[in-house]
């Protein structure tokens, strides 16, 4: 650059108006080969940069954050142990530090990873199709991670293996903590008493039989499909429940997305908050796709999980005749039984937008318990984030609060991210799952045909329900409403 500046300090001696055209290109001409070189080094360090799949133990959440601090890429964290891409160098400073590392593959492939959920006491179900797995790595109790093309990933559900495509990096938080004003706002309110008094059986009855059918035949049959690859079936389903937010006056819309040479839809309905902490949202959330391992023709899906979109089509129905501080988001996913895809989709777009979501209560087979013993266990994932773990404890009060039929356990280290909650968590957003007794009173008909309305328990979808209303209502702020609760069977309607 010195050589370049005395060249145009010549010239600008020798004819001062030509310096402007002369120097001025060559400046741009040198900057631009500096950018280009500059590039290209970055370029062929990285392409000689080998990444390694690794996992890591930890102890805790404080741990966990220190660790994303340094640097370290995490695709997934559960109980005491992560999943993280790492350089040879990065492996080496983990080691020196203390830290239990285990490489699982030398040459890693941030595309070609998933989770593996096999049914208990069957790891054997990997080696169904060995040709087609690149490899199979154990991971977590109960878990592995499958490096994997989509096709062969995806042909292992056949198996009753589940599946979820891990990003290529997760984030740990991102809302800033609010449990003091949770814990601050709880009370009994006899505003909130009166929404909880009104869901409606009937209404959540009717939701599941209309998801749950084959429209061309009898009301409430059970020959239904909302597979995510049963197109026309799966856009019935959106269609149905996008006209239902609408019959709501509520803002609805559809988010689109490709897959597998497949447009799935989201649905998405919005009551805006009309207080000064409007920005902040809160989600109530379930997926509305179903499957069934013996059939690619009928999958009702009515625990899983017509029983949790019809809870949130419920919440919606009373929640839209008030007015709270804070939006409400009711949102439908699709593809989550090929690994969470609408969820995914979802939350990268929000965090893309900067959305501040204060909270996400996520729903998904809520309706099935043994009867006997008819004991109302259920279980609420919260996982380790401590804004998680304070949005559970206020559904938790709730549930005692208005004195509901269920018997909550909250559940953190031993927290799944099987469900559409886990694409939040992976955004740093907080967020909980909340579901039946699943890991001790399995439902018997999942990912059947016969997962129908006759087999399950509707008043465990209405106690639900009731909890999401109330803990919606408490969290979202100041409800006002110059309406008077008054449910009408006929019409299913508040007036």
């Amino acid at each position: 650059m010195a050589a370049f500046d005395l060249g145009c300090m010549a010239e600008y001696n020798a004819d001062p108006g030509h310096v402007k055209g002369v120097c001025g290109v060559r400046f741009i001409y040198v900057l631009t080969t500096i950018l280009l070189l500059t590039a290209l080094l970055v370029t062929l360090v990285s392409a000689q940069m080998t990444w390694h799949l690794i996992t890591v133990w930890y102890e805790g959440w404080e741990q966990l954050q220190e660790l994303e601090s340094q640097g370290l890429q995490i695709i997934n964290y559960q109980g005491n142990i992560l999943a993280a891409l790492s350089e040879e160098e990065q492996i080496w400073r983990l080691r020196q530090a203390g830290f239990e590392v285990r490489v699982l593959d030398a040459a890693a492939d941030p595309d070609l990873y998933y989770l593996a959920y096999p049914p208990q006491g069957r790891d054997d179900l990997f080696s169904a199709s060995p040709s087609d797995l690149e490899a199979v790595y154990p991971y977590a109790e109960g878990v592995y991670i499958v490096k994997a093309r989509r096709v062969a990933a995806e042909a292992l559900t056949s198996h009753e293996v589940q599946i979820v495509k891990l990003p290529r990096s997760v984030s740990l938080g991102r809302s800033e903590p609010a449990p003091a004003r949770w814990q601050n706002d709880l009370a009994y309110s006899p505003d909130i008493r009166a929404m909880v008094d009104v869901v409606s059986p009937t209404l959540l009855i009717d939701h599941v039989c209309k998801l749950q059918d084959d429209d061309s035949q009898s009301y409430c049959n059970e020959l239904g499909t909302r597979h995510s690859y049963a197109t026309a079936a799966l856009d019935e389903a959106a269609r149905y429940l996008h006209n239902q937010y609408a019959a709501m006056g509520l803002n609805v819309a559809y988010q689109p997305f490709p897959y597998a040479g497949y447009v799935m839809n989201n649905v998405v309905a919005e009551l805006p908050g009309a207080g000064p902490n409007r920005e902040h949202i809160y989600i109530l959330c379930a997926h509305y796709d179903s499957t069934a391992r013996d059939s690619s023709s009928i999958a009702p899906g009515a625990d899983d999980n017509a029983s949790g979109s019809a809870a949130v089509l419920e919440a919606a129905r009373i929640l839209s005749q008030f007015s709270f501080d804070r939006t409400i988001r009711f949102v439908h996913f699709a593809g989550e039984e090929q690994g969470m895809l609408g969820s995914q989709r979802y939350a990268e777009t929000a965090a893309q937008r900067g959305d501040l979501i204060a909270g996400v209560i996520n729903l998904d087979m809520i309706a099935y318990e043994r009867v006997p013993p008819n004991d109302h266990i259920v279980e609420i994932h919260a996982g380790m984030n401590p804004v998680s773990i304070a949005l559970a404890d206020v559904f938790v009060s709730n549930i005692a609060e208005y004195e509901l039929l269920l018997l909550p356990e909250i559940l953190t280290s031993t927290a799944t991210s099987r469900s559409d909650h886990g694409s939040f968590w992976n955004q740093g957003y907080p967020a909980i799952l909340g579901i039946e007794d699943f890991g001790g009173d399995f439902n018997p008909y999942y990912h059947s045909t016969r997962d129908t309305l006759t087999h399950i328990q509707t008043h465990m979808m209405v106690e639900y329900t009731k909890a999401c209303v109330a803990t919606l209502a408490e969290l979202a702020g100041d409800p006002r409403s110059s309406s008077v609760l008054i449910y009408l069977p006929v019409l299913g309607v508040l007036r």
